[in-house]
């Protein structure tokens, strides 16, 4: 997969565009009410969130699987008074990072990859290793609203490739399976941003 995402973003510096997502701006308003210091970003791309959030002035650790995508965004805060803090990183793998370590972890779309449900419930588990106790987990995922739900070649359970992308659905059902062990939802919210529907969620650590 990381091999589709490096030639989309050497192909284009700003794939999904240069402004912080709705939902970026949406968990920053929480970030600050829980007064979130330290945060993970999985799945960070070419970092639209991820200087977002660093720029306001969180402790921000982000990893991705393409090469590119961190390139990317070296390349935009050169020169720039920005920290972070960027790993070239297989999230299949265990979290290169301590327990208890964070305050949030954030994903924007990350879950929509070709993960396997073994793999995502290692995902959460891992999640919740890395999270200090009540620690934030906020993430999108594409929805079973979304009009390409159920369209294109189905290549496993809620996995479809369409133009040459192999995309993950979630059901609330499913959302809340995955979550049941390690995390308490606080609510899970339908949100469309063009041209995806997604469910936006919201959950702590148990």
């Amino acid at each position: 997969m990381s091999k589709i995402w490096d030639k989309v973003y050497s192909n284009d510096s700003a794939f999904f565009g240069e402004n912080p997502s709705d939902f970026a701006q949406k968990c920053y308003s929480e970030f600050k009410k829980y007064e979130v210091k330290r945060l993970l970003e999985l799945g960070c791309g070419q970092g639209r969130d991820t200087i977002f959030f660093a720029s306001n002035g969180l402790d921000v650790h982000a990893i991705d699987s393409s090469k590119i995508a961190i390139e990317n965004i070296n390349q935009k805060i050169r020169g720039k008074n920005i920290s972070l803090h960027l790993s070239h990183f297989e999230a299949r793998q265990a979290l290169p990072y301590d327990t208890s370590y964070y305050d949030a972890v954030y994903s924007h779309m990350f879950y929509n990859m070709r993960f396997t449900d073994e793999e995502l419930s290692y995902l959460f588990k891992e999640s919740s290793r890395v999270l200090k106790n009540d620690g934030l987990l906020y993430f999108s995922v594409r929805s079973d609203k979304d009009v390409l739900y159920n369209k294109g070649k189905k290549i496993d359970t809620n996995i479809y490739e369409i133009n040459g992308f192999q995309i993950r659905f979630f059901t609330k059902e499913q959302i809340e399976s995955f979550l049941a062990i390690h995390f308490e939802i606080k609510t899970i919210e339908e949100s469309y941003e063009e041209p995806v529907s997604l469910y936006l969620v919201f959950c702590n650590k148990k």
